[in-house]
């Protein structure tokens, strides 16, 4: 039997319920499955402060595996792909990027391009990154897209008056969190009858900065913690996922196919990999990068054209391109050769 060692960030040992973790213990989960495998995982998260230990058990299983996996976010990954460069590793290595920030930290931390080149495949989220990293010289790079593998959930939407939008994910400042909590106190003072409700990790500090700005119309819930049914029939209730994110690796965030799989029509801003993923005016809007004012006049124009439904069944049509199994059918192929 083929043994593999996948090293990511699963974040066994502590509540992570970020975008890498999450994708990176679907696809654990994914190849545990695979019957002509044996699947031995190595857990990065907080390398920092275990790096002797790290080190140790990534020199041990090298030795007794025969192919390798390494999914885990930029900084981290490149450290280990690196280390197979110089030890020269023979063993066919595949890369699951995480984020959009590779083709940048390739280039402004001037990393070695054989470090990538000599890898079996890299597998990105995004056409525009698969392009970038191929203007490098780094042409071993496939685009396979962020996943999910959800079970049969209860929609849970009833229609109302108010316009409810939902905010999922992080929730920290470069998300849009406090753009998004303005829009909703000015659409009510305007009348527009709408909500915000909160689900994500928060800080303390953060979660009282952004508290002094609640209305009674905005509520932070806290976290939702997945298990491929109950985070969707949470969401499944609400029209609009909000995201005006500023993030400077976003790139196919897990929570915006969340959302379509829960059917909601979306507001979100312009960042670099944006227009991949929504169809603007089809399942929801995409405003001008950090230009809030245009934020505002694409959401009132959205609810008084009345398209929110029609934008929420394009979302649950476009989900169908992100699930797990049909995404992983030809990398499963490739792995049990």
């Amino acid at each position: 039997m083929k043994k593999i060692l996948y090293i990511a960030t699963t974040a066994d040992n502590r509540n992570r319920l970020d975008g890498e973790t999450i994708k990176c213990r679907l696809l654990r989960d994914y190849l545990n499955d695979i019957e002509k495998i044996q699947v031995i995982s190595i857990d990065t998260d907080n390398w920092k402060k275990h790096i002797f230990k790290l080190v140790v058990s990534i020199l041990f299983y090298f030795f007794q595996c025969d192919e390798i996996i390494v999914s885990s976010a930029d900084k981290g990954a490149h450290i280990v792909l690196d280390f197979f460069r110089k030890i020269k590793c023979k063993k066919k290595v595949y890369y699951f990027v995480i984020g959009g920030s590779l083709f940048r930290n390739i280039k402004e931390k001037k990393w070695n391009l054989n470090t990538y080149k000599r890898l079996k495949q890299i597998y990105v989220e995004a056409n525009t990154l698969k392009e970038d990293l191929n203007n490098l010289g780094i042409n071993n790079v496939k685009v396979l897209n962020n996943f999910r593998n959800p079970k049969k959930f209860k929609n849970c939407y009833k229609k109302t008056d108010n316009v409810k939008f939902v905010y999922f994910g992080r929730v920290i400042k470069q998300k849009g969190i406090e753009e998004a909590i303005q829009l909703i106190n000015r659409l009510n003072k305007e009348n527009i009858k709408c909500s915000l409700d909160i689900y994500g990790q928060c800080t303390d500090d953060y979660l009282k900065v952004i508290k002094k700005q609640f209305s009674s119309a905005i509520k932070y819930h806290g976290e939702i913690v997945p298990d491929n049914q109950h985070e969707y029939e949470i969401l499944s209730q609400y029209d609009i996922f909000i995201f005006p994110t500023e993030y400077p690796g976003e790139c196919l965030p897990g929570a915006l196919i969340d959302c379509y799989i829960a059917g909601l029509a979306v507001v979100a801003s312009n960042w670099k990999y944006a227009k991949e993923y929504i169809l603007s005016n089809e399942n929801g809007v995409i405003f001008e990068y950090q230009n809030y004012e245009d934020m505002y006049k694409k959401v009132t124009e959205m609810i008084s054209s009345r398209k929110i439904e029609k934008f929420k069944i394009k979302s649950r049509e476009l989900s169908k391109k992100y699930m797990l199994t049909e995404l992983l059918r030809d990398f499963k192929k490739e792995i049990e050769r």
